[in-house]
């Protein structure tokens, strides 16, 4: 029979709160960021070519160049601040993991791991693949915008 979590054993909905804000930047907010940038970065260099990607001698948004880097600048720090908050909310799991086990807290004396245990193993997987999606739209911020820099709008590969 399991014994039942005491108040130390258990996040308080505060952390959960962190947690759930931590997590949810990772998995929403940086891909949000690298969506945004390439839906404006595509629509701004498309409007200088025509069909058969040749470009048009007045494009009539060149003056919106610098608001891609502006908008790029801002979703890449948007982006890296959301990675950051997962990577915190994946280490402040871990470590309230190493606390509860630290206590020699089990579930029974078959070796069977608490209720509690298990949940915070579960918010841990969570966070850790929000810290894997969150810096894996870092990492493709970064080939967007040398994409964006380094190749010529018209090109077949943009």
């Amino acid at each position: 029979m399991q014994k039942s979590a005491t108040n130390e054993d258990q996040l308080t909905e505060r952390e959960k709160r962190r947690l759930a804000l931590c997590a949810g930047a990772g998995f929403f907010l940086s891909p949000g960021a690298w969506l945004l940038q390439v839906m404006i970065s595509e629509t701004v260099s498309a409007q200088g070519c025509d069909a058969v990607t040749t470009p048009l001698r007045t494009t009539g948004v060149s003056h919106m160049h610098g608001w891609v880097y502006a908008v790029s600048a801002a979703a890449m720090l948007i982006s890296v601040v959301c990675a950051a908050a997962a990577v915190y909310g994946y280490l402040f799991i871990a470590r309230a993991e190493k606390r509860i086990k630290a206590r020699g807290k089990t579930g029974d004396s078959e070796g069977q791991p608490s209720r509690q245990r298990e949940q915070l193993s579960r918010k841990r997987f969570i966070a850790l693949c929000s810290v894997l999606i969150g810096c894996g739209f870092v990492v493709g911020l970064i080939f967007t915008i040398q994409a964006e820099v380094f190749l010529v709008s018209c090109s077949h590969w943009h």
